[in-house]
Protein backbone atom coordinates (compact mmCIF):
# COMPACT_ATOMS: atom_id res chain seq x y z
CA UNK A 1 0.00 0.00 0.00
CA UNK A 2 1.57 3.46 -1.18
CA UNK A 3 2.37 5.68 2.00
CA UNK A 4 -0.48 8.12 2.69
CA UNK A 5 -3.12 6.07 2.15
CA UNK A 6 -5.30 4.11 4.78
CA UNK A 7 -6.47 0.56 4.34
CA UNK A 8 -10.31 0.49 3.77
CA UNK A 9 -10.31 -1.32 7.13
CA UNK A 10 -9.01 1.72 8.72
CA UNK A 11 -11.42 3.95 7.10
CA UNK A 12 -14.09 2.13 8.12
CA UNK A 13 -12.85 1.78 12.02
CA UNK A 14 -12.55 5.69 11.78
CA UNK A 15 -16.09 6.12 10.39
CA UNK A 16 -17.30 4.12 13.38
CA UNK A 17 -15.54 5.76 16.10
CA UNK A 18 -16.41 9.00 14.22
CA UNK A 19 -20.35 7.97 14.94
CA UNK A 20 -20.08 7.09 17.92
CA UNK A 21 -18.84 10.42 18.83
CA UNK A 22 -21.37 12.01 17.19
CA UNK A 23 -24.02 9.96 18.34
CA UNK A 24 -23.13 10.48 21.81
CA UNK A 25 -23.06 14.05 21.22
CA UNK A 26 -26.37 13.91 20.08
CA UNK A 27 -27.88 12.08 22.80
CA UNK A 28 -26.07 14.84 25.47
CA UNK A 29 -27.91 17.94 23.87
CA UNK A 30 -31.54 19.15 25.09
CA UNK A 31 -34.30 18.44 22.61
CA UNK A 32 -34.52 22.56 22.76
CA UNK A 33 -30.93 22.73 20.93
CA UNK A 34 -32.82 21.76 17.37
CA UNK A 35 -30.17 23.45 15.70
CA UNK A 36 -26.89 21.70 16.42
CA UNK A 37 -29.41 18.41 16.82
CA UNK A 38 -30.13 18.33 13.34
CA UNK A 39 -26.38 19.39 12.41
CA UNK A 40 -25.15 16.64 14.48
CA UNK A 41 -27.82 14.22 13.33
CA UNK A 42 -27.38 15.16 9.15
CA UNK A 43 -23.38 14.79 10.10
CA UNK A 44 -24.29 11.42 11.48
CA UNK A 45 -26.17 9.99 8.82
CA UNK A 46 -22.95 11.50 6.33
CA UNK A 47 -20.83 9.12 8.03
CA UNK A 48 -22.74 6.37 9.51
CA UNK A 49 -26.10 6.63 6.86
CA UNK A 50 -29.38 6.00 7.91
CA UNK A 51 -27.92 2.95 10.01
CA UNK A 52 -25.97 4.64 12.50
CA UNK A 53 -29.21 7.17 12.42
CA UNK A 54 -31.39 5.03 13.49
CA UNK A 55 -29.93 2.91 16.14
CA UNK A 56 -28.91 6.08 17.69
CA UNK A 57 -32.80 6.63 18.20
CA UNK A 58 -35.54 5.65 20.21
CA UNK A 59 -33.85 5.85 24.05
CA UNK A 60 -33.30 8.80 26.12
CA UNK A 61 -30.24 11.08 25.69
CA UNK A 62 -27.84 10.21 28.85
CA UNK A 63 -28.65 13.59 30.52
CA UNK A 64 -32.34 12.65 30.46
CA UNK A 65 -31.49 9.44 31.71
CA UNK A 66 -29.61 11.06 34.70
CA UNK A 67 -32.63 13.47 35.85
CA UNK A 68 -34.90 10.62 35.60
CA UNK A 69 -33.53 8.77 37.45
CA UNK A 70 -32.23 11.60 40.05
CA UNK A 71 -35.96 12.19 40.01
CA UNK A 72 -37.09 8.35 41.21
CA UNK A 73 -34.51 8.15 43.59
CA UNK A 74 -35.54 11.00 45.30
CA UNK A 75 -38.79 11.02 45.26
CA UNK A 76 -38.85 7.24 46.03
CA UNK A 77 -41.35 7.52 49.14
CA UNK A 78 -44.57 9.07 46.61
CA UNK A 79 -46.38 7.90 45.00
CA UNK A 80 -44.60 7.99 41.13
CA UNK A 81 -46.82 8.69 38.37
CA UNK A 82 -45.85 7.42 34.81
CA UNK A 83 -47.67 10.91 33.75
CA UNK A 84 -45.89 13.11 35.93
CA UNK A 85 -42.48 11.77 35.00
CA UNK A 86 -43.60 11.79 31.15
CA UNK A 87 -43.98 15.62 32.21
CA UNK A 88 -40.67 16.07 33.54
CA UNK A 89 -39.04 14.60 30.22
CA UNK A 90 -42.03 16.71 28.06
CA UNK A 91 -43.03 13.76 25.96
CA UNK A 92 -45.92 11.87 26.13
CA UNK A 93 -47.02 9.09 28.19
CA UNK A 94 -46.64 6.38 25.10
CA UNK A 95 -43.94 8.17 24.28
CA UNK A 96 -42.16 7.79 27.48
CA UNK A 97 -43.28 4.45 28.13
CA UNK A 98 -41.62 2.98 24.81
CA UNK A 99 -38.34 4.98 24.93
CA UNK A 100 -38.06 4.32 29.21
CA UNK A 101 -38.58 0.51 28.19
CA UNK A 102 -35.51 1.23 25.46
CA UNK A 103 -33.46 2.87 27.84
CA UNK A 104 -34.05 0.96 30.94
CA UNK A 105 -34.56 -2.34 29.59
CA UNK A 106 -38.26 -2.70 31.74
CA UNK A 107 -41.45 -0.84 31.63
CA UNK A 108 -41.41 2.27 34.33
CA UNK A 109 -43.89 0.66 36.92
CA UNK A 110 -41.36 -2.08 36.96
CA UNK A 111 -38.20 -0.53 37.27
CA UNK A 112 -39.70 1.74 40.23
CA UNK A 113 -40.77 -0.93 42.36
CA UNK A 114 -37.01 -2.68 42.08
CA UNK A 115 -35.99 1.30 43.18
CA UNK A 116 -38.59 0.55 45.89
CA UNK A 117 -37.24 -2.87 46.92
CA UNK A 118 -33.59 -2.61 46.73
CA UNK A 119 -34.44 1.02 48.82
CA UNK A 120 -35.85 -1.19 51.60
CA UNK A 121 -33.07 -4.13 51.64
CA UNK A 122 -30.88 -1.28 51.79
CA UNK A 123 -32.64 0.30 55.21
CA UNK A 124 -33.30 -3.29 56.71
CA UNK A 125 -29.05 -3.87 56.41
CA UNK A 126 -28.90 -0.41 57.90
CA UNK A 127 -31.41 0.10 60.29
CA UNK A 128 -33.54 -0.45 62.93
CA UNK A 129 -36.53 1.03 61.18
CA UNK A 130 -39.78 -1.66 61.84
CA UNK A 131 -40.96 -3.23 58.50
CA UNK A 132 -43.84 -0.94 58.26
CA UNK A 133 -41.43 2.14 58.88
CA UNK A 134 -39.44 1.07 55.94
CA UNK A 135 -42.63 0.02 53.73
CA UNK A 136 -43.52 3.75 53.72
CA UNK A 137 -40.26 5.01 53.85
CA UNK A 138 -40.30 3.01 49.84
CA UNK A 139 -43.45 4.36 48.89
CA UNK A 140 -45.41 1.64 49.48
CA UNK A 141 -48.81 0.97 50.65
CA UNK A 142 -48.13 -0.97 53.85
CA UNK A 143 -46.09 -3.81 55.39
CA UNK A 144 -48.15 -7.01 53.43
CA UNK A 145 -47.43 -4.76 50.21
CA UNK A 146 -43.66 -4.65 51.07
CA UNK A 147 -43.49 -8.60 52.63
CA UNK A 148 -45.34 -9.80 49.45
CA UNK A 149 -42.81 -8.10 46.87
CA UNK A 150 -39.49 -8.54 49.14
CA UNK A 151 -40.95 -11.92 49.26
CA UNK A 152 -41.27 -12.40 45.30
CA UNK A 153 -38.04 -10.67 44.54
CA UNK A 154 -35.32 -11.81 47.25
CA UNK A 155 -37.12 -14.93 47.89
CA UNK A 156 -37.65 -14.66 52.14
CA UNK A 157 -40.19 -12.25 53.73
CA UNK A 158 -38.20 -8.63 55.02
CA UNK A 159 -38.23 -9.50 58.65
CA UNK A 160 -36.42 -13.45 57.74
CA UNK A 161 -33.73 -11.79 55.23
CA UNK A 162 -33.40 -8.98 57.63
CA UNK A 163 -32.19 -12.40 60.62
CA UNK A 164 -29.58 -13.18 58.01
CA UNK A 165 -28.56 -10.64 55.90
CA UNK A 166 -29.18 -8.16 58.33
CA UNK A 167 -27.05 -5.68 60.86
CA UNK A 168 -23.54 -6.10 61.42
CA UNK A 169 -22.62 -8.24 64.28
CA UNK A 170 -21.72 -5.89 67.39
CA UNK A 171 -22.50 -5.78 70.92
CA UNK A 172 -25.97 -3.83 71.66
CA UNK A 173 -23.45 -1.19 73.98
CA UNK A 174 -21.44 -0.78 70.22
CA UNK A 175 -24.59 -0.67 67.89
CA UNK A 176 -25.04 3.54 67.95
CA UNK A 177 -28.09 4.96 69.08
CA UNK A 178 -30.94 4.38 66.68
CA UNK A 179 -29.20 1.35 65.27
CA UNK A 180 -29.86 -0.87 67.67
CA UNK A 181 -32.09 -4.19 67.35
CA UNK A 182 -35.32 -3.93 69.36
CA UNK A 183 -34.42 -6.94 72.30
CA UNK A 184 -30.75 -4.83 72.51
CA UNK A 185 -31.60 -1.61 75.19
CA UNK A 186 -31.60 -4.32 77.82
CA UNK A 187 -28.74 -5.65 77.00
CA UNK A 188 -27.24 -2.12 76.85
CA UNK A 189 -28.09 -1.11 80.07
CA UNK A 190 -26.25 -4.25 81.81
Amino acid sequence: MPPGTDSTETVNGRSSSLAGLLADALGDLPPEQISARAKIAAALWMVGGEQALTAHTGGFAPWLVKRLRAHIETNIETPLRLEDVAGLARVSRSHFSRAFKKTFGEPFSRYVMGVRLERARRLLIDTNQSISEIALACGLSDQSHLTRLFHRRYGAPPRAWRRVHGWPVASAAEQPLGFRRPGDQAAARS
